[in-house]
């Protein structure tokens, strides 16, 4: 459970600040004068720009926890080659 959360957050962290620092976020808005008696300016959100960004943060996470799972499988076949060496040493 810890991997996948931190793996998640490290995603969200990483993903994010690509993809403000790599891609252009162009908001729209429209500006409305005199409609209803108030002057109103309407924006909205970059739907390519959320699409992709989610995309990529999603695609982040995945790559932070097949790696991390590699690293943890390396290990643990260390271990067990190590522990099996020195079984054999004692014998």
């Amino acid at each position: 459970m810890k991997k996948f959360f931190l793996s998640i957050a490290g995603g969200l962290v990483l993903g994010l600040m690509l993809s403000f620092s790599v891609m252009e976020y162009d908001s729209s808005w429209t500006h409305h004068i005199q409609r209803a008696g108030v002057d109103q300016v309407v924006g909205e959100m970059d739907f390519d720009f959320v699409f992709t960004a989610s995309l990529l943060v999603l695609g982040i996470s995945v790559l932070i926890f097949a790696v991390w799972s590699f690293i943890e499988k390396k290990k643990d076949e260390k271990f067990i080659r190590d522990f099996e060496k020195n079984k054999k040493r004692e014998n």
